[in-house]
């Protein structure tokens, strides 16, 4: 199942970016979909029913920013860099480091998808513990 579709890559990206990527690699942004929507449905398995119902805008969001970051990584190498001021991949980058935090944040359970995704194991979410003991035997009552 993909989660997000071309017209999202070219919602993020000009269009010219997105066909001088497909001279450069023909069928890069397909293949580049299918594979994020690949990886995050691994990364999700252990906590949703997969495949999900309908596509949450917050996945479709998280899957089209990682695949059009992908797609301007094959066909640059200043989407890496923050050095200059006027590197037009800075949005981008940022995009890129704020979706990849919300992933991790789904995967660990700090975050989670809305309704009709069902939870397998709505248990694996950090784990805490209380300590219970009883009333100290000698303290400071009597001085």
């Amino acid at each position: 199942m993909e989660y997000c579709t071309r017209e999202h890559i070219t919602d993020l990206l000009l269009a010219d970016y997105v066909a001088v990527a497909e001279a450069k690699n023909p069928g890069i942004v397909e293949r580049t979909i299918a594979a994020v929507s690949r990886e995050v449905t691994a990364m999700l398995v252990w906590r949703y029913v997969t495949p999900l119902p309908e596509v949450p805008e917050l996945l479709r969001y998280i899957t089209s920013v990682i695949a059009a970051y992908r797609i301007v990584q094959a066909i640059t190498s200043l989407v890496d860099t923050e050095g200059s001021t006027d590197n037009e991949w800075i949005p981008l980058q940022r995009q890129w480091k704020h979706v990849t935090t919300m992933l991790n944040d789904l995967v660990d359970g700090r975050l989670k998808l809305p309704p009709p995704a069902v939870e397998l194991n709505p248990d694996r979410e950090e784990a805490s513990v209380a300590v219970v003991t009883r009333p100290p035997l000698f303290d400071r009552r009597g001085w």
